[in-house]
């Protein structure tokens, strides 16, 4: 009679992994894209930073914009994919844009770069982030924008 018993309940545990298994890769698969949002922001955070620091010196020559966009390049490396925002050059409303390409972002800064005289200069980037999972992927429609901004007073 004992080994009846063993007989019936020897599938018991592939049940169980086939049952719990979506759950737990589902949740592994989250927590990695989580710290992928989260590497994401700290990045074009610092890269906001660096962007604004990069506009206010106090010295001789004054910043360009083209400064401000590659000190944010500079910070961020090859791994993300910005460029400037079209509302800028178009003079477009509203700005700063939305990017609207997945694991992309755009940089836009405030008027005022490189102009004599006290003011505020801020520089904010957009990246639309898609996750990696699925199942996430297609709840968050096209993605999810994460911004960072900064701003500081210029000293020219």
């Amino acid at each position: 009679m004992r080994k009846d018993v063993l007989r019936r309940h020897s599938g018991q545990s592939m049940v169980e992994f086939a049952v719990l298994a979506p759950v737990f890769f589902m949740l592994l698969l989250g927590t990695i894209d989580l710290g992928r949002a989260v590497y994401i922001y700290n990045s074009i955070s610092d890269a906001a930073r660096e962007g604004t620091r990069a506009a206010i010196p106090f010295d001789t020559p004054l910043p360009t914009n083209a400064q401000v966009v590659g000190a944010v390049q500079s910070k961020l490396g090859g791994g993300f994919a910005l460029t400037v925002d079209p509302c800028i050059a178009n003079n477009a409303s509203p700005c700063p844009s939305t990017p609207t390409v997945p694991n992309t972002g755009t940089i836009w800064y405030s008027s005022g770069v490189g102009s004599p005289g006290r003011g505020t200069v801020t520089v904010k980037i957009s990246f639309l982030f898609q996750p990696w999972i699925p199942v996430i992927r297609d709840a968050s429609g096209n993605g999810v924008v994460i911004s960072a901004q900064s701003s500081m007073v210029t000293e020219y």
